[in-house]
């Protein structure tokens, strides 16, 4: 299986990447920021008990990789790729050690929708400040992530 962490510690650089090299595709092509990082999940929507047992572990480590690793249907405009990534990632019920930086992760994903919309990514100015926008919510979600990305290596067997 894929390493787990990647996707977390890679995940809004890609997005970043994809979502600004969309002005440099042709017309017929649909960039998907979440390119690596949407697909359909199922999982309850119910909080996080205090303790989780290692079988709760591992399948949401499993459903994380999933919603991460799985590409977007080719058809996804960026916005609908990104929307659907957004809820996937709402959807995984967290362990509740990691339950408030999986909220910044999901979080993040909201302000890489929200930095895109309405914005002309053909012209400089508009990738300039998609640039600015993401740089941010990058800086903002790094503890996050690095906190992230050791639990997963420390709990998941796919990580």
């Amino acid at each position: 299986m894929r390493a787990l962490t990647t996707p977390f510690r890679a995940g809004l650089s890609a997005a970043a990447a994809v979502v600004l090299l969309a002005a440099c595709g042709s017309d017929d092509e649909q960039p998907d920021a979440a390119s690596t990082t949407s697909s359909s999940s199922s999982s309850s929507s119910s909080s996080s008990p205090a303790t989780t047992s290692d079988e709760e572990v591992q399948a949401f480590c499993t459903e994380a990789e999933t919603v991460l690793t799985t590409p977007p249907d080719a058809g996804l405009t960026q916005q609908e790729a990104l929307d659907r990534t957004i809820a996937d990632l709402d959807q995984l019920d967290p362990p509740a050690e990691i339950s408030a930086d999986w909220d910044v992760l999901v979080q993040t994903f909201v302000g890489v929708r929200e930095a895109v919309a309405d914005v002309d990514l053909t012209t400089p100015e508009g990738q300039a400040s998609v640039e600015e926008e993401l740089a941010g919510l990058e800086a903002g979600a790094t503890d996050a992530q690095t906190r992230l990305d050791t639990w997963l290596t420390e709990n998941c067997d796919n990580a």
